[in-house]
């Protein structure tokens, strides 16, 4: 009895218990795979290929509660990086359809109107930007949109992973397309590659390379952040040439090509549910 006593001990130290935060307690975000995988569609707007969002639809879906519980309640001490960047993409994302949701509609009382807003700058004020608003609970405390993208970007203690920035979505057209998976730590890798090399595809948003004019043309996005991608592989064009065809790539970087950009479609990546 006493060494049976003694080897159930053992057995109990020798087995570590999940820690909070830590790959274990990772959370589960089968509610935003519902909705993500229901209400998100390939579609067009504005002769851009885009995942359209069913806003009003998500609105009516309890998934898109629940998915907002899971972030509001996680405790994200441990968390290794993989968890750590796919945790924090999802919360921005959940929370940038959440504004959208929240403020559907822009008013006047001097006007005395009411109408659908047409892209989620609509939101905020000149005093006061969407960006910097309270989004959403995550881990426990308010967080803006802003304040995600700027801890992805400088993640400590891990460094950052440029990619991150095809797979935040700012509920906008000319924004990456929201992914129809949550991130996962497990996949995490693939997921980011796959969103960057999609993100490139797209020639009217992301990229588009005119061989006869040299000119290699971008999303904003490569010149917003110019220095992360810099830092992230020595120029842009080199981070850029890591995610299209080979023979793209080294057209890119064997030729004095110039670099453009697309203008920036902010309209709403799908309609408002607005109700005036």
């Amino acid at each position: 009895m006493l060494l049976h006593t003694v080897f159930a001990g053992l057995l109990v130290l020798a087995s570590p218990a999940a820690q909070p935060g830590s790959a274990e307690t990772f959370p589960d975000f089968s509610a935003w795979k519902e909705v993500v995988t229901k209400h998100i569609s390939p579609g067009v707007l504005e002769d851009i290929a885009v995942n359209v969002v069913n806003y009003t639809a998500i609105s009516k879906d309890v998934n898109f509660q629940s998915a907002l519980d899971v972030l509001a309640k996680v405790d994200v001490r441990g968390f290794g990086r993989n968890e750590t960047y796919a945790f924090y993409m999802n919360a921005y994302n959940i929370l940038a359809v959440a504004m959208i949701i929240h403020h559907p509609c822009t008013s006047s009382s001097v006007f005395r109107s009411c109408s659908s807003i047409k892209s989620i700058k609509d939101i905020g004020s000149v005093f006061h930007s969407v960006w910097s608003m309270d989004a959403g609970i995550v881990a426990g405390q308010n967080r803006s949109l802003q304040s995600i993208e700027d801890f992805l970007r400088k993640p400590s203690p891990f460094l950052e992973d440029a990619r991150l920035h095809a797979c935040i979505v700012c509920a906008s057209i000319s924004c990456p397309n929201v992914r129809q998976e949550p991130y996962s730590a497990e996949t995490l890798d693939d997921q980011m590659t796959d969103q960057m090399k999609s993100f490139l595809a797209n020639t009217k948003k992301g990229m588009s390379l005119d061989r006869s004019s040299n000119t290699l043309t971008l999303s904003p996005i490569f010149e917003w952040f110019e220095e992360d991608f810099v830092k992230a592989s020595g120029s842009v064009k080199k981070f850029v040439s890591r995610f299209i065809s080979p023979d793209d790539a080294s057209f890119v970087l064997s030729n004095d090509v110039t670099v453009d950009h697309f203008d920036y479609d902010w309209n709403v990546n799908g309609h408002p549910p607005c109700v005036c």
